[in-house]
């Protein structure tokens, strides 16, 4: 199974998640030539695919059963990573001073 879920979720197969990645294409479209940055943590997450309880819970079901809940069941590592690296990001934006209007 792990091999497997290597193949599927690894970033250089394109992973599974072709709809998050479409949408976020879009996203990124929509906002060319605004100051709105994004964070995209789609491509980071598919490093860390076996970080989600639910595949190995064996059901198809079971995000509608138990719920979305990565703060309290995802492997260590991969929320503690996003929040690192947004917190690096808004300390070097107010560190170059972009948030201030000439």
């Amino acid at each position: 199974m792990s091999l497997q879920l290597d193949s599927w979720f690894d970033p250089r197969n394109r992973g599974v998640n072709k709809e998050a990645r479409e949408v976020n294409s879009l996203i990124r479209s929509a906002l060319i030539g605004t100051d709105i940055q994004l964070f995209n943590l789609t491509y980071l997450s598919e490093f860390r695919a076996d970080a989600h309880p639910a595949i190995w819970l064996g059901k198809k079901d079971a995000v509608a059963i138990w719920g979305q809940d990565c703060m309290h069941w995802c492997l260590p590592g991969l929320p503690d990573t996003w929040v690192d690296i947004l917190v690096a990001r808004i300390m070097h934006y107010f560190q170059q001073g972009k948030h201030r209007k000439n």
